[in-house]
């Protein structure tokens, strides 16, 4: 298996890192959790195969996570036809309006050329296929921003998601985005991981990685990365996380490989 992460920075592009997402490779297919822009363009520069991806698994509604999804949606056109089906897992609150938005830029799911499905998630298991099982956790990272847009009459629900994804006998996490409290990260490592691959930015890493260092995780893969942490930041980072934590640990970049 291997997790390449094509793009590691937060809510903006920055000069070295690009918007969320990552790629799981494994025996001919591959998954993608989170479509931040440009993530097409990656893929393909990087040599990816269109043609294996089987699933997209997006953690919440916000630009940064998502906002690749229609030119990938597009670059399926360079996938296998037919015979490949493609499953878009996103928050049931937007799987409607995001049909809607496809339609509009003449991408109807019906008009593939490969079978294209819009899957909404909500908690609990979300995607099985022969290899991968899914699991959705919630977050917690849009509660208050569901609250205001219940008070402005508008259907935004605030979902947002951690998967648990298990695979070639693996269990990895991915968080998503979180908030600064660690209820919803202390249920995605209260079973043993062999991999968490944790945001960096709406989580302190001064408090989290004393507290994550004495949980059940094997390997920690630091991603969604904040500005502080870019360039000369970087060493700071690795330094605390050297001092609190007694596993492995990668800070992702644009293009980091991880194989497991």
């Amino acid at each position: 298996m291997l997790i390449t992460t094509l793009g590691t920075s937060h809510g903006s592009h920055t000069i070295p890192r690009n918007n969320t997402a990552t790629l799981i490779e494994t025996e001919g297919v591959s998954y993608l959790v989170d479509c931040g822009e440009p993530v097409s363009g990656t893929m393909r520069r990087m040599g990816k195969d269109f043609g294996a991806l089987r699933a997209l698994f997006v953690t919440h509604l916000h630009a940064d996570h998502v906002g690749g999804l229609a030119q990938l949606t597009n670059m399926l056109k360079h996938a296998r036809g037919e015979e490949q089906t493609v499953t878009w897992c996103l928050p049931s609150e937007g799987v409607e309006r995001i049909r809607a938005y496809l339609e509009a830029l003449y991408m109807a799911p019906e008009l593939r050329p490969v079978t294209l499905e819009l899957r909404g998630v909500d908690e609990g298991l979300c995607y099985e296929d022969e290899r991968l099982r899914v699991t959705a956790l919630p977050a917690g990272h849009m509660e208050t921003q569901g609250e205001q847009y219940a008070e402005m009459g508008l259907p935004n629900r605030g979902q947002s998601f951690s998967y648990i994804v298990e695979l070639e006998g693996k269990r990895i996490a991915f968080s998503g985005d979180l908030p600064r409290d660690f209820r919803y990260l202390g249920r995605l490592v209260a079973e043993p991981l062999d991999l968490l691959v944790m945001e960096m930015t709406h989580i302190r890493p001064e408090e989290v990685l004393p507290w994550l260092g004495e949980r059940p995780v094997r390997k920690l893969l630091l991603t969604h990365i904040w500005d502080p942490w870019h360039g000369p930041g970087e060493d700071v980072l690795r330094e605390m996380c050297f001092e609190h934590l007694r596993f492995p640990f990668t800070i992702a970049r644009d293009g980091t490989e991880i194989e497991m």
